[in-house]
């Protein structure tokens, strides 16, 4: 893992303010390497102000003179294998190659032990920028074209890892992490007040979280940023693309084994390929949920001689998922470390929490993600396996269900309606509650707009927000594109690919902050994700189950208990009872908190608090939490 960092000056400025630009930027991804550092300083020419013999150590350089770039990293590695460069081209690399040996195929070398960064530059320089598709792994980067004068910053097809770009008057630079450019350029610290309220009214995590700043962008997966240095000019481009079936394909019993056998297959391999970079002790999350069960247990199968040890998070409430998680444990035999979150941690932590992701933390689950880390940490491993993406290939939310019903009664297909609408409960839901579901989801298409249905459903979280700042968040679009959904691979693919990479970032931005190189095999592997996304909707949602091919796959590798469970928890938290735990120090921080944006009323919500923030008004209290979470953040943002 590594911290990566580029700044192009468009303005003349010393050596020594690039030098001190740098290592500012570098001081705030610390966590990611550590303080082994690695630089190149460049002039307007793009010819190197002083280039070193070697890379190991950072460059020395004289501080009188003109410089126009600097591209630095922190590094784990006591070497530089993560740069390269290579025919006046220069590359830093963070991430992992899973088809090294594919991609020597294309580089016509006798040479076999190039690095990921020597293998990634020559195909860059041999074939151009859009080749970037044929990497498959997980990585981020920073490419200079020295001929073209031209710098692409680029993320992995679903965005394992991160990389944010900002384009001022001053400065174009790129970094692993929104902070780092908030904290070194004072002209991109404009907050996006429609994501604030976007984020406070609706919570939704999928949507807006890149969004609070108004000039610091996050490249999206599949795609790169192009700064052109004579021009100026900025784009940015698509060089990937997922393809998926949208063909009304009814259910077959025959190709269901096939395709069953083709995802054990697959899921083996993605596995193994994982496990294949690593060296040393492996920590898994295990929440005894379907997907890092699997992750535990194919692992275990593959190499059982390797040390695993299992994380879970419990509470001083109910205990969590542990009961669930030591089925886990006892069927593969792995040491088992239990961690433990409480209410007085929220406090206690959600600034740490809030600095740590670069926006306001959404709910209380995200901390039962970052003790986690903590503990991880302490126990000495520096590499954690996650679980996340199964959902969101595989069909794993119950938002899903009424879709999947919709586009079977679109089709025709009664029977199988009648059969799976028999057997919802299969999916952790009753028929009122899916009833519920369909319902809201038709009025939001055709009676409802977004407001009516803000007034209607959160009318007490719209009331608790300031007229003005609702007016102006209601007269703008979505900030992210929405396809129109029609069967369940079309909402599988907008979850996989618009919004899956900002719930990755929270486990990633979790781990990174301890020094931890956070693995998610379900969201890293192209050939598994393309290879799902090209069987049919049909077989995706059976027997009223979701997952349904993922659970038959997995037949004799998880216990049947973990295979068949029907709730879906996530990083469970007792959330209901901590916020009223926490009920105090929330109000009192909303009370003496300023808001320098104007988006919370805070005048209704401490008049009502008492009458509102009740167990019986969940949402409301989940409202609340969001608007303490923000204002921690807005006033730490000063520091």
């Amino acid at each position: 893992m590594n911290g990566l960092i580029a700044i192009y000056n468009k303005k003349d400025l010393t050596k020594s303010n690039l030098k001190q630009l740098l290592n500012k930027g570098l001081d705030t991804l610390a966590h990611r390497g550590g303080q082994t550092r690695y630089a190149y300083l460049l002039d307007q020419q793009l010819h190197y102000v002083a280039q070193p013999n070697d890379m190991k150590a950072l460059c020395t350089l004289p501080t009188e003179g003109d410089a126009c770039l600097a591209i630095g990293s922190n590094s784990q590695q006591n070497d530089a294998s993560h740069i390269s460069s290579y025919n006046e081209h220069l590359l830093f690399f963070d991430g992992r190659l899973f088809n090294k040996t594919e991609l020597y195929g294309f580089i016509s070398t006798n040479e076999t032990d190039l690095s990921d960064a020597e293998i990634v530059i020559r195909i860059i320089d041999i074939f151009g920028i859009y080749c970037l598709g044929w990497l498959k792994g997980y990585w981020s980067l920073v490419y200079l074209d020295v001929k073209n004068k031209t710098l692409y910053g680029a993320r992995d097809h679903f965005g394992n890892r991160p990389l944010a770009f900002c384009n001022t008057g001053n400065h174009f630079a790129l970094a692993s992490e929104s902070r780092t450019l908030y904290s070194l350029f004072e002209d991109v610290r404009n907050i996006n007040q429609n994501t604030i309220i976007g984020q406070l009214l609706w919570g939704n995590i999928g949507v807006s979280d890149q969004y609070f700043f108004k000039d610091i962008h996050s490249i999206e997966p599949s795609h790169f940023v192009k700064y052109e240095m004579d021009s100026g000019r900025v784009s940015v481009e698509k060089y990937y693309t997922l393809m998926f079936d949208q063909n009304k394909t009814c259910y077959n019993e025959a190709s269901e084994k096939e395709y069953t056998d083709k995802l054990h297959s697959f899921i083996t391999d993605t596995v193994q390929k994982n496990l294949s970079l690593i060296d040393g002790t492996l920590a898994f999350g295990v929440s005894g949920g379907l997907d890092s069960s699997i992750l535990l247990c194919m692992a275990k199968k593959i190499n059982p001689s390797r040390t695993y040890i299992a994380y879970t998070t419990t509470n001083n409430y109910d205990g969590g998922e542990s009961l669930w998680a030591e089925k886990v444990v006892r069927h593969t035999e792995v040491d088992w470390v239990k961690v433990v979150c409480t209410a007085e941690h929220i406090i206690e932590k959600i600034e740490t929490l809030n600095r740590v992701h670069s926006t306001p933390v959404y709910n209380p689950s995200s901390l039962a993600q970052f003790r986690m880390m903590e503990e991880i940490k302490k126990q000495g491993q520096v590499v954690f396996i996650d679980g996340q993406g199964g959902d969101e290939m595989f069909g794993g939310h119950p938002a899903y269900f009424p879709l999947f019903l919709q586009s079977l009664r679109r089709n025709g297909e009664w029977m199988r309606w009648w059969k799976e609408w028999m057997q919802v409960g299969n999916s952790g839901l009753t028929r009122k509650e899916m009833v519920m579901r369909r319902l809201k989801l038709w009025l939001k298409e055709n009676y409802f707009n977004s407001r009516q249905l803000a007034k209607k459903y959160r009318k007490h979280e719209y009331e608790s927000l300031i007229p003005m700042m609702l007016d102006a968040f209601f007269s703008q679009k979505p900030p992210v594109y929405q396809i129109r959904k029609e069967l369940l691979n079309d909402a599988l693919f907008e979850s996989h690919t618009i919004f899956l990479s900002n719930i990755l970032r929270w486990g990633e931005h979790s781990a990174a902050s301890q020094g931890i190189e956070c693995i998610m095999p379900f969201a890293n592997d192209t050939d598994l994700t393309a290879f799902v996304f090209s069987i049919p909707s049909s077989y995706k949602i059976h027997n009223g189950w979701n997952k349904y091919l993922l659970r038959k796959a997995m037949t004799n590798i998880i216990p049947d208990e973990i295979r068949l469970r029907k709730q879906k928890m996530g990083f469970y938290v007792p959330e209901q009872r901590w916020l009223n735990d926490i009920a105090k120090p929330v109000f009192d921080t909303i009370q003496k908190m300023e808001d320098p944006e104007e988006c919370i009323n805070k005048k209704f919500i401490l008049e009502n608090f008492s009458r509102l923030y009740i167990s019986k008004n969940p949402l409301y209290q989940q409202f609340i939490f969001r608007c303490y979470s923000y204002l921690l953040w807005r006033n730490g943002l000063k520091n």
